[in-house]
């Protein structure tokens, strides 16, 4: 499949410019990279005609991250942006969790949302690469695991960037995307999975603490939320 690379505008504090390396498909900068099967498997539902871009990191530790933005078109009337390079290494999961050592994440975005270079100054429009990009990286640094119902705070819970209100993320199944997209087969007999990131007001993720992920899932399908992100949407724990 055809890609754009661009040069991503801030990286977590990263460099600004973009890379190719042509040597070992699974290394990039010297450290693993998962470009090569998250390739492959997108091959099996977007051709040439799909406008899909990648957010190519230039100087990288541990793993490479990239993040592919697919954007919305007249069938699929939302952007996915799907991480690329967690799955490179296997993550530290407990014996008794029935869980892939191998996961990446997406968020969906509605095709409204400002992806462009120039936008990515402004947090309102970037904090979604933010989230995926330290995502990525905390299951190898922290030396820890990522799995369905899991929630993250960031920045002491403040919210995401100003006006936006999300303070916190959860892992969550696709309702969206079908296990076809979100199960990636790999050589050996494993398979990645890939979670859709689901936003939480403070008041969602203490009633998630509480009262566990299913309830609150629940509680968001009750008031008829969507898996694609709506700032402003309503707050079901308040």
């Amino acid at each position: 499949m055809k890609f754009d690379y661009i040069l991503i505008v801030i990286f977590f504090l990263l460099s600004k410019n973009t890379f190719a390396q042509k040597s070992n498909p699974n290394m990039k900068n010297d450290v693993p990279n998962s470009v090569k099967i998250v390739d492959s498997h997108l091959d099996n539902f977007f051709t040439d005609e799909d406008d899909i871009v990648v957010f190519d990191e230039i100087k990288s530790e541990i793993i490479h991250r990239d993040v592919f933005f697919i954007k919305a078109n007249d069938e699929r009337p939302f952007h996915i942006l799907l991480s690329c390079g967690m799955s490179a290494l296997p993550m530290n999961i407990p014996n008794e969790i029935d869980s892939s050592e191998f996961v990446e994440v997406m968020i969906l975005l509605p095709k409204e949302w400002n992806l462009s270079y120039d936008s990515f100054n402004d947090e309102r429009n970037y904090w979604p690469i933010r989230i995926i990009k330290e995502l990525m990286m905390l299951p190898h640094s922290e030396n820890t695991w990522l799995g369905f119902g899991h929630t993250f705070e960031f920045d002491d819970n403040n919210e995401f960037a100003e006006g936006v209100g999300f303070s916190s993320i959860m892992l969550a199944h696709s309702m969206e995307l079908s296990d076809d997209f979100t199960i990636i087969k790999k050589n050996d007999n494993k398979y990645i999975e890939v979670y859709t990131l689901i936003p939480l007001y403070k008041e969602e993720l203490e009633y998630k603490k509480e009262n566990g992920s299913h309830a609150l899932l629940e509680k968001l399908d009750e008031f008829g939320i969507e898996e694609i992100v709506k700032i402003g949407r309503k707050n079901v724990c308040k």
